[in-house]
């Protein structure tokens, strides 16, 4: 028996940006945590993932692989 998806994880379509980051299957939009551009979550390239534990694991990887690791432009790392 499946389990029906609980998140997706998404790319960022702005040519310049292509980050990855997740949001849960209800979400219609998600705003992309590094350059602020609106995804809608019908239209995005998606894969389908059963918990926050693994959809976390997956943009940590993908973004890696992407090179340049840039924080989100709400993160702080000073706290």
């Amino acid at each position: 028996m499946r389990l029906s998806a609980e998140y997706y994880v998404i790319r960022c379509g702005k040519r310049e940006c292509g980050k990855f980051s997740y949001s849960k299957t209800s979400q219609k939009t998600k705003m992309c945590p590094y350059c602020e551009r609106r995804i809608v979550i019908e239209k995005a390239n998606k894969t389908e993932v059963n918990s926050v534990i693994h959809a976390r694991k997956l943009v940590q990887e993908f973004n890696k692989k992407l090179g340049e690791m840039t924080e989100p432009w709400w993160y702080n790392s000073k706290n």
